[in-house]
């Protein structure tokens, strides 16, 4: 249950991040969407208020390439819904020809953002507890050849989430690490082409092979790991050959998800 339990997701407006956002409004969370995208973000504000009650979610227009701006959107989630349970880190770009703003928001905006999270969260310094949930990918666990910059990146991702879970100072603080990491699934984001990715042609084959994610799946995945009652270091993979596995933390060798 997710009864008053309050979330701070980001690129929350389309996608996996919007059916995030909807999921946990119909299970009673109050949801603060942000994202880049402005004008589509009030829009879904509006959709999502008319939906759920204007108390229950707000938009919130933020970039997380840029500390500030993610500080700033945080700081404000804080004093519109009085604490924060459940950092989401969803927001995420592919694109093979954008190396820099990948990094930046793909890796260093979800760790900015667990920082925030376990910052405001922490028992050991007056906060309630909570949960952050890193959303990476399956290309953080398996090679992806016509996509290095961003497997690169979501092999970072994995890498922070599985140190951070490891702290052993984790306990006393009340904070838990998840990870999400779903495999090619059907948003805009895997659109192949326009230098997106690297050997565009047989990407399209491969996808073909391997198939798609229904996003319904992947939020199921997403919604055993946060109600789970101790997620701490584990990780939850969704694809389309091997629907949904969750792997606890220190248990399963990985393989090739794809």
């Amino acid at each position: 249950m997710l009864l008053q339990r309050s979330v701070f997701i980001t690129g929350a407006v389309q996608g996996l991040g919007k059916a995030f956002s909807e999921a946990l409004l119909e299970r009673g969370a109050r949801v603060c969407l942000t994202d880049v995208q402005a004008k589509k973000g009030f829009q879904v504000e509006k959709e999502l208020q008319k939906k759920y009650g204007k108390d229950k979610c707000t938009f919130l227009h933020c970039d997380v390439s840029s500390p500030s701006r993610l500080e700033d959107s945080f700081k404000t989630a804080v004093r519109l819904f009085g604490h924060i349970d459940l950092v989401v880190n969803n927001a995420g770009i592919a694109d093979e020809s954008q190396l820099e703003n990948m990094v930046n928001v793909n890796l260093l905006g979800a760790i900015r953002g667990s920082m925030l999270g376990v910052e405001h969260m922490r028992t050991d310094k007056g906060g309630r507890g909570g949960v952050i949930i890193n959303i990476a990918s399956t290309a953080g666990l398996t090679p992806v050849y016509f996509f290095p910059f961003y497997s690169a990146a979501k092999f970072g991702l994995v890498g922070f989430h599985l140190s951070c879970a490891s702290n052993p100072h984790l306990k006393k603080m009340g904070v838990q690490f998840g990870c999400l990491c779903p495999a090619f699934t059907d948003t805009d984001m895997i659109k192949i082409g326009d230098n997106k990715v690297l050997y565009a042609n047989e990407a399209q084959q491969i996808l073909k092979q391997i198939g798609i994610n229904k996003v319904e799946t992947v939020v199921e995945g997403f919604l055993q790991l946060i109600e789970s009652p101790n997620c701490n270091g584990d990780i939850i993979t969704v694809s389309n050959r091997e629907g949904i596995q969750y792997k606890k933390q220190g248990k399963n060798k990985w393989k090739s998800h794809l």
